[in-house]
């Protein structure tokens, strides 16, 4: 009968002993007066400006998968009925100056048509590939490819991450867009703004 009572009372003083470490388990971490290791990331502004030649885009490539040459989202197709344009030119901005490629998926099947059809906007994933003299990067796109029938010029516009960077250790996201133009010697801007974090 001791021996039970002794062991009670010492299971009850364990018990009441590491009750406050689990109270502190639960109060939030603000208000325990904790201070973290882990810098705070510094943000600043992210601009690229790409220039891109006029006519690379050609007729696209028909694909089931998306693009087989870029990264990220580029391989993306959600109807299993897409075309993949290549578009290259130059980059200017936060990765320096350099060479660029950009890889859209073009859904072909997802598309918002305007009058009589001849004009309209789809679904479209990329990757933009730069190859700049302070950084080199791999850029998601998620957005829209719009366009008609009787302009040779569109637009593609929607948001980019930049998804590999060595230079940018939390990354950078910001909206996107600009035209292209399928007739050769007539070049076109692309520009992403957002922010960095570093």
């Amino acid at each position: 009968m001791k021996f039970r009572f002794l062991m009670s009372a010492m299971l009850a003083a364990a018990v009441f002993c590491a009750a406050p470490t689990w109270a502190g388990g639960n109060v939030p971490a603000h208000r325990q007066g904790a201070v973290s290791d882990s810098p705070t990331p510094k943000s600043s502004n992210y601009d690229i400006t790409l220039t891109i030649t006029g006519g690379y885009g050609g007729s696209g490539v028909y694909t089931t998968t998306g693009c087989p040459g870029g990264a990220n989202y580029a391989d993306t197709c959600i109807s299993g009925n897409c075309y993949c344009y290549t578009y290259s030119g130059k980059a200017s901005g936060a990765a320096g100056s350099g060479d660029m490629t950009i890889y859209e998926s073009y859904d072909d099947d997802i598309w918002y048509a305007g009058i009589a059809g001849d004009s309209g906007c789809d679904l479209a994933f990329g990757d933009i590939e730069i190859s700049g003299s302070k950084d080199t990067e791999s850029i998601s796109l998620i957005g829209s490819d719009c366009g008609s029938d009787f302009n040779p010029q569109g637009f593609i516009s929607g948001g980019c991450t930049l998804e590999d960077t060595d230079v940018f250790e939390y990354g950078a996201v910001g909206p996107c867009s600009g035209s292209f133009n399928d007739e050769y010697g007539k070049n076109t801007k692309f520009t992403i703004k957002g922010k960095s974090y570093k």
